[in-house]
């Protein structure tokens, strides 16, 4: 069997899912990636706790990419480029980064962020969905839909400073049921790409009113400065 495996490997090399370069004979993250982009891609070795200002609802946020480079250009690809495949070293690389860190020992269920309607249609899938889903059946902890996604205006509204607020305060997401009861629950609540903290938050608080014991949030990548600027942490 394994002799069968190394034969197909030299005919058929794996690509690296984020370059497309042939994988070299160190394996990168979740054995996923090339050697380069094992290197260049930032990579967070350690989930430390957000400050409170950007995730108040959230108790622990993972984040094992940096949005920027190969990562980013991948990420497009997958959200829009019909590239839904990618969901698979996507969840690989969460689901290392959440072992690597013990994200998995103090949740119970898992969830995601959910697409609009409009959006699923238009796409056919919802990224967020597929990797919690992937996590799910790789670390054997249960996946449920906790949430939905209202579809309202606020996307045909421009983005400008003036009308953050207005955004802000609509209710873009409710509870995919009303009588449900999250008594004590802990949960792990699953995103793309983290960036102002609104859509963790109040999704988070959601699950928060329904009774869950508290949120933790695991997103791909994030380009914000105040996750990445503690520095990667070098291996001795």
């Amino acid at each position: 069997m394994n002799s069968s495996s190394g034969i197909i490997d030299l005919i058929f090399p794996e690509k690296c899912p984020f370059c497309g370069r042939m994988k070299g004979r160190v394996k990168g993250p979740a054995d996923v990636l090339c050697d380069r982009c094992s290197n260049e891609l930032f990579i967070y070795d350690k989930a430390d706790e957000l400050p409170h200002e950007a995730l108040e609802k959230v108790l622990r946020l993972y984040v094992p990419l940096r949005y920027s480079g190969a990562a980013k250009k991948a990420m497009l690809r997958y959200k829009f480029g019909q590239e839904q495949w990618l969901y698979r070293p996507f969840s690989q690389i969460m689901h290392i980064f959440l072992e690597a860190n013990d994200g998995y020992s103090d949740i119970d269920v898992i969830t995601c962020v959910p697409v609009s309607a409009k959006r699923f249609a238009q796409r056919g899938y919802d990224q967020s969905r597929l990797i919690a889903r992937a996590i799910s059946g790789l670390s054997g902890k249960p996946f449920r839909d906790l949430l939905r996604r209202n579809d309202t205006g606020w996307r045909n509204i421009a983005t400008s400073t003036e009308n953050f607020a207005q955004r802000a305060s609509e209710r873009r997401f409710s509870a995919s049921r009303d009588d449900f009861c999250l008594f004590g629950t802990r949960i792990l609540l699953v995103d793309d790409i983290f960036t102002t903290g609104s859509t963790l938050n109040e999704c988070a608080g959601i699950l928060l009113e329904h009774g869950a014991l508290y949120v933790n949030a695991a997103c791909m990548m994030s380009g914000r400065q105040d996750i990445y600027a503690f520095g990667r942490e070098e291996s001795a």
